[in-house]
């Protein structure tokens, strides 16, 4: 569960920002048209890369460290769903929007490539040891 510390801080992070009043956040607007959805690309573009790494280095379940982009992917889509569902449904003050979904998924998808680099240049720690 170690490896996984910063992928579910970043999940907190991400849940407290997205649901918040919007009266709470600074307009999106101010710093230029569609920095929401760029928000939303950082958002599961880090969130991606950390489930990814943390599943990869884990070392209890084997299936997980063996995909570790289909799990991290699947989790990333299916949060980014719930944050919507819950926004239309629950925080009825914010929006759910399918282009928040779908910037959620785009940061999610460009998240896998530089992770696979990433896997190439830096062996996990239970590979260091071997």
């Amino acid at each position: 569960m170690k490896h996984f510390r910063y992928a579910f801080l970043w999940i907190l992070v991400i849940f407290i920002l997205c649901n918040m009043r919007p009266s709470a956040l600074p307009s999106a607007s101010l710093f230029f048209p569609g920095f929401d959805k760029f928000v939303h690309v950082v958002f599961y573009f880090v969130l991606c890369f950390l489930l990814c790494d943390a599943f990869y280095r884990q070392q209890r379940y084997g299936l997980l460290g063996l995909l570790p982009i289909t799990f991290s992917t699947f989790i990333c889509l299916f949060y980014g769903g719930l944050i919507e569902v819950l926004q239309m449904k629950v925080f009825t003050y914010r929006s759910g929007e399918w282009s928040d979904f779908i910037a959620d998924a785009i940061g999610t998808f460009m998240a896998l490539i530089p992770y696979y680099i990433y896997r190439k240049i830096k062996p996990a720690s239970h590979e260091q040891n071997a």
